[in-house]
């Protein structure tokens, strides 16, 4: 018999601030909103967290941890060719949002956007998950450069970030226009232009 385990109190806490500050921003919710989503006393909470800027870390370090993972499993597809991978990658982020909404999953592009001025410790959470976000894109692309599928004097670590940054700025219109024109976009363009850079 299966037995499943059920979120402990910090996961639940976690996952309450990531809705809320999804569905609002940081300072748009309050810390009693937040652990009356998760059914949890106040008391609990300073036991796991500091303050409410300690959560916007934790809440960070998941959402940035998933989202590894996520760029992980399809860049590590060996059944496409490199190059193929990238453009899968993006297509497959996009597919995501369709899904399950561009609110909730681009908490941490809206948590830098919001507190990057303001808290130090998010601001370098946010700071490292882009990074990683980053060196993966430019292994991959390491890996297309030499297969030929794109220019060897073509820079896989500048490429990767040009790609993120490129890629956020699609994600920010697509929250103020409410749709996918912007990434649809950056996709075809990619699609069509990465093969011959």
């Amino acid at each position: 018999m299966m037995t499943t385990t059920s979120p402990s109190t910090k996961d639940r806490i976690v996952e309450a601030g990531s809705s809320s500050i999804a569905a609002k921003s940081f300072n748009g919710c309050g810390l009693k909103e937040i652990l009356d989503l998760a059914d949890v006393p106040k008391g609990s909470f300073y036991h796991y967290f500091k303050s409410k800027e300690d959560l916007g870390v934790a809440v960070i370090e998941e959402s940035a941890a998933a989202h590894a993972e996520f760029i992980r499993e399809h860049l590590g597809n060996r059944q496409m060719s490199p190059l193929k991978r990238v453009q899968n990658l993006f297509s497959a982020m996009r597919d995501h949002y369709v899904e399950h909404g561009p609110m909730r999953e681009c908490v941490i592009a809206k948590l830098a956007l919001e507190v990057a001025q303001l808290s130090e410790p998010m601001r370098l959470a946010i700071k490292y998950a882009y990074a990683d976000w980053s060196a993966q894109l430019a292994r991959a692309l390491t890996e297309a450069r030499a297969a030929g599928e794109i220019s060897e004097s073509q820079d896989p670590e500048q490429l990767a970030d040009f790609l993120v940054n490129a890629w956020e700025g699609c994600t920010l219109r697509m929250q103020i226009d409410q749709n996918t024109d912007a990434i649809n976009q950056f996709i075809e363009r990619i699609t069509k232009t990465l093969p011959r850079i």
